[in-house]
Formats: structure tokens, sequence, C-alpha cells
């Protein structure tokens, strides 16, 4: 039985996209207590402001064509003549979208002074949305080609992991430790590239404007659901910098590093799960939900595990890991050891769910009022307890709401299914 399960294409692609998340998030925790150590604190929270602002330009480049290409993708997978014309669509969206972001960041440059005081690590930091730009995994993971973005995920981290313990000696080095991170999301898109064009061969096609209007359209709701929760997270690090010091924006930077670690474990399941859900909320709904409740308990449990070690044990590996100048990241950590499971079973709710069945305008309103709340808890929460305290809890309280939202929604739905 295991040997038949071994060789079902939706567990062979989950194993798949585990081991892509170990390059991607594994690894790079390798050269964490490294980075930690040399940078020092401050140093180490000036990449943290330096990834905040330009992930607001991943959001926007991406524009959450992951989760409606990808879909369009796994719905047309027997068309090659859609399928290319799909790809061509999202991809000049992408590259127009990359333009327009490039254009704001010199914009802000030129009249925040904040910012123009960092004005290379910015720059350098905007490799990342280059790569996100040019990115085929939206593609790869539709086509259901798990082991091709393994290939370039897995080059591109470990050159990256390479350089930063080859080139990386000092705390002014903080900028080559940006290129190297940044450079990596490149060097992965462009594997990826070489992947569709010569061994899928995905011919280019000119997409028709009415094309690229509907897919803008199509993937708004789900970007301005992305576009909360990103802007929550990195609104949070941008308001510590701006109230704070870099050295309390290192702490935060510290525990979110091992947060998203633990957050991006539910990733390859999410990853093979979600095309094989969308298939089959369009042929049966019915037999869609009875393969959801398998899921929540399979994804759950695990993720419970690790919110308890957090709870209990994250100082001790804080000393361990980053040393005693970081002591402040472990009561972060476990102000937000909920937060693994928490979001393991939001996947199953909201991405299982809610995309999957296609309520994905139900979900970006949930994901709204959750940026909303977000500001009102930190303002709050920021009267008893320091910024950077205030800023843990509050996302753990927010992930709380989205999850149980997202729940209540569940049951609502299937309530009506039923009658």
């Amino acid at each position: 039985m295991l040997k038949n399960l071994a060789k079902h294409r939706l567990v062979k692609d989950t194993i798949i996209l585990f081991g892509v998340q170990v390059s991607g998030y594994v690894l790079p925790l390798v050269t964490l207590p490294y980075l930690t150590r040399v940078l020092g604190p401050a140093n180490f929270g000036l990449i943290a402001l330096g990834g905040a602002l330009v992930l607001y330009f991943v959001v926007i480049t991406e524009f959450g064509f992951a989760v409606t290409g990808t879909r369009q993708i796994a719905m047309a997978q027997d068309d090659s003549a859609k399928i290319a014309r799909i790809y061509s669509t999202v991809m000049l969206c992408k590259l127009c979208l990359m333009l327009f972001c490039f254009v704001i960041l010199l914009g802000l440059l030129a009249t925040i002074p904040r910012f123009r005081m960092y004005w290379p690590l910015y720059m350098v930091s905007f490799l990342q949305v280059t790569g996100s730009c040019f990115s085929p995994n939206w593609f790869l993971q539709g086509m259901q080609r798990m082991r091709y973005i393994a290939y370039s995920d897995y080059g591109a981290k470990i050159v990256s992991v390479l350089c930063i313990f080859g080139f990386v000696h000092k705390a002014g080095d903080y900028l080559l430790v940006a290129a190297f991170q940044a450079g990596g999301f490149l060097i992965s898109a462009l594997i990826g590239l070489w992947l569709v064009f010569f061994k899928l061969r995905i011919p280019l096609v000119k997409p028709h404007l009415q094309d690229m209007r509907e897919a803008m359209l199509g993937g708004w709701p789900v970007f301005l659901s992305t576009a909360s929760m990103i802007a929550v997270s990195s609104t949070n690090t941008m308001i510590l910098g701006f109230v704070s010091s870099p050295t309390e924006v290192g702490y935060l930077n510290a525990a979110q590093r091992l947060m998203i670690a633990m957050r991006a474990l539910t990733n390859p399941v999410t990853s093979a799960v979600y095309p094989h859900m969308s298939r089959m909320a369009a042929n049966s709904r019915p037999e869609a939900l009875r393969f959801l409740k398998k899921q929540v308990l399979w994804t759950a449990t695990p993720f419970l595990a690790i919110s308890g070690g957090l709870l209990f044990f994250a100082p001790f590996a804080v000393h361990l890991l980053y040393g005693t100048k970081y002591a402040e990241t472990g009561v972060l950590l476990q102000l937000m050891s909920l937060t693994p499971v928490v979001h393991a079973l939001s996947m199953c709710f909201g991405t299982y769910f809610m995309l999957a069945f296609g309520y994905e305008k139900q979900w970006s309103k949930i994901i709204t009022r959750m940026m909303v709340l977000n500001f009102v808890c930190i303002g709050l929460l920021m009267l008893v307890l320091s910024p950077v305290r205030a800023i843990a809890l509050t996302s753990t309280l927010m992930d709380i709401f989205s999850c149980t939202s997202c729940y209540l929604f569940y049951r609502k739905t299937i309530r009506s299914f039923t009658e």
C-alpha cells in the first residue's frame, strides 16, 4: 500500500515541493546564525527593512497570478494553444507591473530621506522583484511539473548560500547579503524560463489586450487579499523601523525568519493539493469536500507539535542560534507560537476551500478586514507593550482572526450545500 501511495502523482508532487521548501527556506536558515552574529542586530534589521519594502512590489508584480494563473493552466492542460495564450498573457502583465513598481521605487528614493539614506540597499533588493516577475513557477505548478520547480530553486538557493559564506565577513557586508539573497530569486527565474522554453517548448504568442484585461480582473480579488496579508507583515516592519531603532527591527526579523520557515512548511502540501482540489471542485464538489476533510487532520497535526515546541523552547533555541544579543527574539517567538498551526488550518479553509471553490471575493473581504483590524490592534497594544512586542502579538491575533473567519464561512457554506 505504501509503495502504491508513493507512486501517486499528488504524493510525489508534495514530496518534491517539500524539497523545494527545504532549498528555499531551510537552506537560508543555515546562514541565519552566521548572519545574525556577523552583521549584528542593527545591520540585520536594515536587511529586513530592504526586504519589507520590495515585498510590496513583489506582491504587485505577482498580482494573484500564482492562484488564478495556476488554476487556469491546471484546467487547460489538454489545450496547448490555450496554455500558450495564458502563459504569454500573464507574463506580459507581470512585466508591465514590474516596470510600474520600479518607477515607484525611484520616486520613493528621490522624495523620502530615510529611504534615500540607504538607496543602494533598496536598489539591490529590487532584484527579488525582477526574479518574481520572470519566475514561471505559477505555470509549472499548474502544469503539475513540480520537479522543474525543484531544479530551478535548488540550484539558485544553494549558490546564494555558498556566496554568503564565501564573501560576507563583516558587519558592513550587509549589501552583499541583500544582493545574494535577492539575486537567488532572479537565478531561479532564469533557470525556470529555460525549462519552460526548451523542455516544455511553450511558445510565446502575442497577447490580446482583452485577455490581459481579463487576467488582471481575474487576479484582482486574490491580489487584494494577498496584498492585504503582505501589507500587514511588511507595513508592521516599516512601522517598527519608523518608531524604533534598526536593532529592534533586527530582533523582529530574526523571529520572523524562523516563523516564515515554519509557515512555509505548509507550502509544499498547498502547492501540490491546490491544483488537484481546483479540478475536483470543478468536477464534483461533494468529492472535493470529502477530500478536504481528510486534509485538515493531516495538514494541521504536525504544526500543532511545532507550535507547542515554540511556546516552551523558543528562548533556548534562540540562545543557541543567535547568541545572547537576541534574547528579545525568544520572547517574540513565544508571542507568535500559535502561528504555525493556525496558518495550517487557514490553508485548509482558505486556500483549499474558499479559493479552490471560487470564493475569491469572500476571501478578500476577510483579509481586508484583517488588515484594518491589524493596525487598530497595534495602536492599542503599543499603549501597554513595547512596539516590537505589540507587533509580534498582533500578528498572532490576526492569524487567529483570519483562520476563524475562513472556518465560519466554510461551515456556513457546506450547510447550504446540504440543504
